[in-house]
């Protein structure tokens, strides 16, 4: 299996990838989503949702 390589630096492997909770957190105190980043150079792989507002609890 290819080795993920980061397309700033060119680092290679998984271990690179890492990811940090938001700092912005909901009322009960969960983080609204995660940055996956290179740990190399900072290049962002993407931000991904972990908290979501219901619809249904706003009447």
């Amino acid at each position: 299996m290819a080795k993920p390589k980061c397309p700033e630096c060119k680092i290679e492997g998984l271990e690179h990838i890492v990811s940090e909770d938001s700092n912005e957190e909901s009322e009960d105190g969960q983080p609204w989503f995660n940055v996956a980043f290179c740990n190399n150079c900072g290049h962002v792989y993407g931000i991904f949702n972990k908290y979501s507002l219901n619809p249904f609890d706003f009447d």
